[in-house]
């Protein structure tokens, strides 16, 4: 239910923002040559054998739908890991899991007269069973400005005011106010490689957990649609519980599908 309310909105701002499109489309207005869906889905498998039997999936997906008057995108996260170990009393394999994560986010910008500058809507949901939070959910709105583009490179910031709510692995259930900020940058040494760098905070106001997650990327290309990509992800929260790190890393090599 939690997930359904923090997406709502954010959701409804893409199905208006794709009316809106074509409500400019039948009325005759000249329209972009920008393609309006891009994306890529990345995908990492580790499998251990032998002493330690583990087998871990990691997927990612970061879809864009750029329109004239509106830029989307979203982001969706999974991770599964189970080890098998062998019961030293009985003798027997016997499968864990280790680690289960789901996390969505969707945000629409809708750009003043087309300019650089825009008005966002945020919303995402993080699901970690393993997590020193078992729910985190957001909702956020705010000013967004392109400060720099050059061809495929960019660089945004947004900031704004929003609502948080935290679930942790032990303990009670808060939520409040926070103030979002965030800095998206992507750059292209060359027409096979690029870097990308995304900066995120939720700044609790009310004194209660405050988040940091950095995510950042080298990918390489193959062909048209496949790629490699080399990432490291950190995320930071700052109230978690006494046998919990305040700080999760994650480095992984996977293979990305562009479009």
């Amino acid at each position: 239910m939690r997930l359904v309310v923090a997406l709502s909105a954010v959701l409804l701002c893409s199905v208006v923002s794709v009316q809106a499109q074509e409500f400019q489309k039948t009325h005759g207005e000249e329209q972009s040559t920008i393609p309006p869906w891009g994306g890529d889905v990345e995908v990492g498998v580790v499998l251990s054998r032998g002493n330690t039997e583990a087998t871990a999936v990691r997927t990612n997906a970061e879809l864009k739908h750029e329109l004239e008057d509106f830029r989307n995108k979203y982001y969706i996260q999974t991770l599964l890991q189970r080890n098998t170990q062998t019961n030293s009393a009985t003798g027997e394999k016997e499968d864990n899991t280790t680690g289960q994560r789901v996390g969505l986010t969707a945000q629409s910008n809708y750009k003043f007269f087309r300019s650089d500058s825009s008005l966002f809507g945020r919303a995402a949901y993080l699901n970690d069973r393993f997590g020193a939070f078992r729910e985190q959910s957001s909702v956020a709105v705010g000013y967004a400005n392109r400060l720099y583009e050059e061809g495929q490179n960019y660089l945004d910031f947004e900031t704004g005011p929003g609502i948080a709510y935290d679930r942790p692995s032990e303990g009670e259930s808060n939520s409040g106010m926070i103030w979002y900020a965030a800095g998206n940058f992507e750059y292209h040494f060359s027409e096979t490689s690029k870097f990308k760098q995304t900066l995120e905070y939720a700044i609790s106001l009310d004194g209660h957990n405050t988040s940091y997650t950095s995510r950042s990327a080298i990918t390489a290309q193959i062909n048209n649609e496949l790629a490699l990509r080399l990432s490291l992800n950190i995320k930071y929260d700052s109230d978690v519980g006494v046998d919990k790190k305040s700080t999760d890393s994650e480095t992984a090599a996977s293979i990305v599908y562009s479009f």
